[in-house]
């Protein structure tokens, strides 16, 4: 209980704290915020990365866009996978040290919870791979993930072959958000939208093995 309680409170703190540092941060204002950083903007993106999963405010698709529209395909990929790596930790971490009770409550209401954890303590580390080429919420995995029995290292590095090729995807779709009539933009929709089609695909393919419809 002591450790439940310390833990709401640092937390809690964090939050609160970035919050006043940064209030109302939405797309424009961290866009701007970074921007007026100079040579520290780098790290205080990737901090905010590594935090958002305890900084409910953030907006993740808007995280990358904006790496993107700020450092470029290049280097915002690499700031994203930086970031992203540090979330999917202190995620994972964070749903073990408060348990399942308190997590729970966070993503209530996601029928698919049971079906993970019954597939995590059977085959965790193809179960993260699949769920991240299914384009699930990265971080309702990770919370899944740390209330489960699997182990952290064959959680993370099953998170990690899918890192780098989804941030690049989305960061270089940040980077031509300014000219949607462009190659690099359709290509970069399209396989947005592909990565979230997989799911109803391969639903699709199974109920066709099974009914032959």
């Amino acid at each position: 209980m002591r450790r439940i309680i310390w833990g709401t409170v640092f937390f809690t703190a964090l939050a609160v704290a970035v919050f006043m540092w940064a209030p109302g941060l939405g797309p424009a204002e961290l866009k701007a915020m970074i921007n007026d950083s100079g040579a520290t903007g780098p790290l205080i993106f990737i901090v905010l990365c590594a935090l958002k999963p305890i900084l409910f405010f953030l907006p993740s698709l808007g995280l990358t866009v904006i790496a993107g529209t700020v450092f470029g395909p290049f280097y915002g990929t690499i700031y994203v996978a930086i970031g992203g790596a540090g979330s999917t930790a202190v995620a994972f971490y964070f749903a073990r040290f408060f348990g399942r009770g308190s997590v729970e409550k966070l993503i209530s209401g996601r029928k698919t919870l049971v079906e993970i954890d019954e597939k995590m303590a059977t085959d965790g580390f193809k179960t993260v791979f699949m769920l991240r080429l299914f384009n699930i919420p990265w971080d309702l995995v990770s919370y899944s993930a740390g209330i489960s029995a699997i182990g952290f290292k064959e959680f993370y590095l099953s998170s990690l072959i899918l890192l780098i090729p989804s941030s690049f995807i989305f960061t270089y779709f940040g980077s031509k958000i300014g000219d949607p009539l462009s190659p690099g933009f359709i290509l970069a929709l399209f396989l947005i939208v592909a990565m979230g089609s997989v799911p109803f695909i391969v639903k699709r393919v199974r109920r066709w093995q099974k009914t032959g419809e």
